[in-house]
């Protein structure tokens, strides 16, 4: 099985760090250290930035280099399983190696506030064997330039990318929420964004990436313009959206449209 080694990073004074190793083009990360409420975060942005890379599996393996403060943290693998599973789409899986982990696992399971329905395993093996292959989907991205015209250029390219794809139906919903996506990028991540758009089946994921960690921020509404309702707006229009960090810096914001 061809493997590829990186650490991902380190939790200072905790020591908390995730190892990563792809293997067959899936993510299995292995967390070391302890679980607790000042590393959770640590783990699951750690998590988050390995899905959006789009890997064909996260694989999380649990082994007496990890620790968990008390179950209820183990709830953080239930969090990431849900919020990756509409966008990018990546399933989450988890190792138990141990027989100590894998009582925790399955007792956190039985009581329905940890790790959920999070698919475990006992081992690597089998993890790897219950990876399906992933989804069929297309793909169009812009670099826009950080300017207010980036709005305008997202309208062209989404209707452009909506008639080459035979989605019309998706135009309206889709050219206002690229629009405040991209608007809220340039006005207060101050970034020249990244404009992505995927189709996968019947849905249509809209991505905008750009410098700033910082979580997207709701703009006040300005009535003398057309747009401007920011988040609310794309909320409205939109099955789900969400916010992750990317792996080199900075965020992607996403809003997935549905038929």
């Amino acid at each position: 099985m061809p493997t590829r080694d990186r650490r991902l990073g380190a939790g200072g004074v905790t020591a908390f760090a995730l190892h990563r190793t792809d293997v067959d083009g899936a993510a299995v990360v292995r967390p070391a250290g302890r679980l607790d409420l000042t590393t959770y975060r640590e783990l699951r942005d750690g998590l988050l930035k390995c899905a959006v890379d789009e890997p064909t599996a996260v694989i999380v393996r649990l082994d007496d280099g990890f620790e968990c403060a008390t179950p209820v943290f183990l709830s953080v693998f239930a969090t990431v399983w849900l919020r990756v599973a509409e966008w990018p789409g990546v399933p989450l899986m988890l190792v138990g190696e141990s027989s100590g982990h894998r009582r925790a696992l399955a007792s956190s399971s039985r009581s329905g506030g940890g790790v959920g329905a999070v698919p475990r395993f006992t081992g690597l093996r089998a993890a790897l064997a219950a990876v399906e292959r992933p989804p069929e989907r297309t793909r169009d991205e812009m670099q826009l330039p950080d300017e207010l015209i980036s709005g305008l250029l997202a309208r062209e390219f989404v209707r452009e990318v909506c008639e080459r794809r035979s989605v019309t139906h998706f135009v309206h919903n889709a050219v206002t929420v690229a629009t405040e996506l991209v608007e809220n990028a340039v006005r207060h991540a101050r970034s020249a964004p990244v404009l992505r758009l995927e189709l996968r089946g019947h849905r249509l994921t809209i991505a905008v990436r750009d410098e700033s960690p910082e979580p997207p921020r709701e703009p006040k509404p300005e009535p003398l313009r057309p747009r401007g309702w920011g988040l609310t707006i794309v909320s409205a229009l939109s099955r789900t959206w969400g916010c992750y960090p990317w792996p080199r810096g900075g965020k992607v914001v996403w809003a997935v449209l549905d038929d």
